[in-house]
């Protein structure tokens, strides 16, 4: 439910009704995640997902039914060996809750809205569709922010949204930012020019601030959970926010530009007084190598490092490797 806390608190402040379909078993390969979640509005329309596309035309049905008066209700759904019969192709089963979140009491919800700020956020569904949200009924997160379970309840906790800095907002930054706020992001864009800097041009940031970014980052320290994208092609702007950058626990640096920029770039970092040591924590040139070159395609090529990084994955095509997917 909290993976669709944006939707469902939009289709809220409309005024509709929303009931959920969310994951709360699996056993065996299925294709989604404990918490995972699928919801529908009063007005019909649709978000999320807790099987890839094999179940969820039988959860509208279902949502729509708890929408117009019936019972929340659990469902377990598993091979499709009956005609005609809703089930998975992966040979799994899966446990879903349908119950109506608009009904939720004003603590659950509001845990609901912190999740669609970014924030952290905990809540407890019971079996009847019930739930609340105290700091005692909701364990520590995982680090992948996954659901934990624990009969009668279903305990379903997100972590904070992962802090991104980029730097410049030209338009690889405004690609960027579209493609890492729909990953789970929460971007800060930050740059000096006020005709650049704009909320206008940056719909799916967290924060767009105006202001040199050494400056800004002298009062505004980065913490090991940042990622860090230099996209400005200007030392003025690239080298102190990399120095400092560098010299900060952040996760991941990374600046873009050339090899031959990359050099002329490590030279004046040096000369700053960056050492070796930190120097190879910079990543560039930025991204993974993917072969395209327009701003929406170096946008990917930089995230699907984020991602790979963030996770510790190898970024190697999934057909060439073996076992469990996404670590299930």
């Amino acid at each position: 439910m909290l993976d669709q806390a944006a939707e469902i608190c939009r289709r809220l402040d409309a005024g509709q009704r929303v009931a959920a379909a969310t994951l709360v078993r699996v056993e065996g390969s299925a294709p989604r995640g404990v918490g995972a979640s699928f919801v529908v509005g009063s007005d019909g329309t649709v978000a999320g997902s807790v099987s890839g596309g094999c179940v969820e035309a039988d959860l509208v049905e279902r949502c729509r039914s708890v929408l117009d008066g019936g019972q929340a209700h659990v469902t377990s759904y598993g091979i499709d060996d009956d005609l005609g019969e809703p089930g998975l192709m992966c040979g799994g089963t899966i446990t879903v809750l349908v119950h109506e979140v608009s009904a939720l009491p004003a603590g659950a919800l509001h845990q609901v809205r912190r999740a669609a700020e970014g924030l952290d956020a905990c809540v407890v569904l019971d079996a009847d569709g019930g739930a609340w949200a105290t700091e005692a009924a909701c364990p520590e997160p995982a680090d992948d922010g996954r659901a934990a379970t624990a009969e009668p309840l279903v305990t379903l906790r997100t972590p904070a949204a992962h802090p991104l800095l980029v730097v410049g907002a030209g338009e690889h930054a405004v690609a960027l930012t579209h493609l890492a706020a729909a990953c789970g992001y929460a971007v800060t864009v930050l740059d000096q020019r006020p005709l650049f800097a704009t909320k206008e041009r940056f719909p799916d940031a967290y924060a767009v601030v105006r202001d040199w970014p050494d400056r800004w980052l002298a009062a505004h320290p980065l913490t090991a959970a940042h990622a860090v994208v230099v996209l400005t092609h200007d030392q003025r702007v690239d080298v102190p926010t990399l120095v400092t950058a560098l010299a900060s626990p952040a996760r991941y640096v990374g600046a873009m530009g050339s090899r031959t920029t990359h050099d002329r770039r490590v030279e004046a970092l040096r000369a700053a007084g960056v050492s070796g040591a930190a120097l190879t924590r910079l990543r560039s040139p930025i991204g993974l190598d993917l072969g395209g070159s327009t701003p929406a395609e170096t946008a990917l090529s930089i995230l699907a490092e984020l991602v790979t990084t963030r996770h510790g994955a190898t970024a190697r095509p999934l057909s060439t490797t073996t076992g469990p997917l996404h670590g299930r």
